[in-house]
């Protein structure tokens, strides 16, 4: 399951790959046009991983990959997070795939992502969250 859950924008990007090679005519065309909005949509709003020190602020931990769909959608909103909180807050996302991710998987028991973890300014963890991004939930926290 979690091979699915890291890997599927790949997953979904391939299975309308080969919708498109199987179609024929007027619908060939359509799905090639909608493959290409999917690989574009997939690059703007791919997640990248950042290397921030806390400077004994809270810091909001997103362990994430960039192949994962649930990653991506969750990118607008942990960036109007880290935008509105500026100064108050450090974000700091983590690719699952690195060998710093690989790490925390083991130290916090991470198995889905994205995983958001917050602790609090003196390091210690203070609630997680999978899969969705609670932005009042980090406000109140903070």
């Amino acid at each position: 399951m979690q091979f699915f859950n890291h890997y599927s924008v790949l997953i979904i990007g391939a299975l309308l790959l080969v919708v498109t090679v199987v179609t024929k005519g007027r619908v060939r065309w359509i799905m090639a046009g909608v493959l290409g909005v999917y690989v574009v949509a997939c690059l703007v709003l791919r997640p990248s991983a950042t290397s921030l020190p806390a400077n004994g602020l809270p810091v909001l931990l997103e362990v994430q990959s960039p192949f994962c769909l649930g990653c991506v959608a969750m990118k607008p909103a942990v960036d109007k997070v880290e935008q509105e909180l500026a100064g108050k807050l450090v974000v700091r996302r983590v690719d699952i795939q690195s060998a710093e991710g690989q790490q925390l998987v083991k130290q916090f028991g991470i198995e889905f992502t994205p995983t958001f973890i917050f602790f609090d300014a003196a390091g210690k963890e203070q609630w997680r969250s999978v899969g969705q991004l609670d932005a009042a939930q980090v406000r109140a926290s903070l």
